[in-house]
């Protein structure tokens, strides 16, 4: 009976490429590793007769951070409106640009996909950044650029939300982390008010108004996860975006600072905006939040109440359920409420699905943590930039604010496998694959790799040239 073995991917954020014609907005730059990745997984298939099933878990396309245009020019500073709809219409747009932008990984996907035996295939499932795999369309447009056409055509399938089947669990996990980016339905993702459109989330908005914008200047910004968190980072380093970030969040300023802006009654969005842009009036205020202190606790309150956060404030420090804190302390306590959140859920699926390993991604944070029952929750982690800042000190954050280049070079190509024993029950690894080297290197564990996993494929590339099975 041939084996079998699949790979968990997530949040590649591909967008639409040509970086080096005056794209910003591209975050993802691993086309030739993820190509190569594949080629080895190929290999490994037709040496071993095992089937594969790639599983692209979410935010695999950044179609917040794709214009819907027909011609697309990577030189142009596109306005937010050119970002904003994701009817089926312009979401063929966005992938269009999308696959032009990236050949050699959609050349790759292609390659792999083999009808058998042994058969290897292709599933996506949604995520908050490619909300628009909903529609049929852009199904249809992956599936030519895959090659997937006739008897192909099975090869490659959609999920609007989730796996659970043979022993795992698959969703990308933005349901259960911040309230920002939580989509109202999963399954059928439409506006109300207007069905030809997606009902995108708020975190979604606030890319595509800000990030997009502020991207151009600071090219890092969307590794810092989760965007709450960044937001309050933000108001110790960067309080001019901060305030941006809190304009877009809410609609408008809280109100606390309209007589600051000296404003008569609450301004547009778009005047905002002028506002924001003055220097002179962003350091006024920011020398206002630095020393009054009634200022800052409204600021602060209105803040944890639109980004769903509990806390109390005592004397101008925000105090949360682990006491005072600075906004650097309180971007934390958002991270990690956020882990502990998605461990908490991945447990009660395993529980509920009688599942034995559960995926998610969203977060960019790689990690392996066993659950109650004996299961696993794995988080994929991504391909672009992304560094654990949960125990970073105050000077760590005035850093990367200050000197990003220092953070964001090294990238970690992080990837789930399941394989299953001679039983049909599935373990899961968390690896990262490594360009150059003869194989991925196996077994990372929130980033340690581990001996056990190492010894094991030993063994089985032993095996393999001796010509028996263990």
């Amino acid at each position: 009976m041939p084996g079998k073995f699949k790979i968990v991917v997530s949040d590649l954020h591909l967008s639409a490429g040509r970086v080096a014609e005056g794209n910003p907005l591209e975050d993802f730059g691993s086309d030739q590793e993820f190509a190569a990745l594949l080629e080895e997984v190929t290999a490994e298939s037709e040496r071993e007769g095992a089937e594969v099933e790639l599983i692209l878990n979410g935010d695999v396309f950044e179609m917040l951070q794709v214009p819907h245009v027909a011609d697309f020019d990577p030189a142009v500073e596109y306005p937010s409106k050119q970002y904003h709809s994701s009817s089926e219409e312009d979401s063929l747009l966005k992938m269009a640009i999308i696959i032009e932008g990236h050949r050699r990984f959609f050349q790759g996907l292609g390659q792999f996909l083999r009808v058998g035996p042994p058969r290897r295939r292709v599933t996506f499932v949604k995520g908050n950044h490619d909300l628009n795999l909903h529609w049929s369309g852009v199904q249809a447009v992956i599936r030519d650029a895959l090659g997937a056409h006739s008897g192909r055509r099975s090869l490659v399938s959609f999920e609007e939300r989730r796996i659970s089947r043979e022993g795992i669990y698959v969703e990308h996990g933005n349901q259960y982390a911040e309230v920002v980016d939580r989509v109202e339905d999963m399954e059928e993702p439409h506006d109300h008010g207007d069905p030809l459109q997606l009902a995108l989330p708020l975190g979604s908005w606030f890319v595509m108004d800000v990030f997009n914008r502020v991207e151009r200047e600071k090219y890092w910004i969307d590794g810092v996860k989760p965007i709450t968190a960044l937001v309050w980072y933000a108001l110790a380093f960067d309080f001019g975006f901060a305030l941006r970030a809190i304009a877009r969040l809410a609609g408008s300023l809280p109100g606390i600072l309209w007589e600051g802006l000296r404003a008569p009654e609450p301004p547009s969005l778009e005047a905002m905006g002028r506002e924001l842009e003055d220097g002179g009036r962003v350091e006024a205020l920011a020398g206002r939040y630095e020393s009054d202190e009634a200022f800052r606790v409204q600021l602060n309150t209105e803040l944890a109440e639109l980004l769903g956060v509990p806390l109390e404030i005592s004397n101008g420090e925000v105090r949360g359920a682990h006491g005072a804190g600075s906004p650097v302390e309180m971007g934390d306590r958002v991270r990690s409420r956020v882990r502990s959140s998605l461990y908490e859920m991945a447990a009660a699926r395993a529980a509920e699905e009688k599942v034995k390993v559960v995926t998610f991604g969203h977060t960019h944070d790689a990690r392996v943590e066993e659950l109650p029952g004996g299961g696993t929750y794995i988080n994929s982690g991504t391909w672009t930039w992304r560094a654990d800042f949960g125990s970073s000190d105050e000077q760590t954050w005035k850093n990367l604010f200050a000197h990003p280049e220092r953070f964001t070079d090294d990238r970690v190509l992080s990837y789930v496998r399941i394989d299953y024993d001679a039983e049909g029950q599935p373990s899961g690894r968390l690896l990262n694959y490594e360009p150059g080297a003869e194989g991925p290197s196996w077994g990372m564990i929130d980033g340690v790799p581990s001996i056990w996993h190492r010894i094991e494929d030993l063994f089985r590339r032993l095996a393999s040239f001796l010509g028996t099975e263990i």
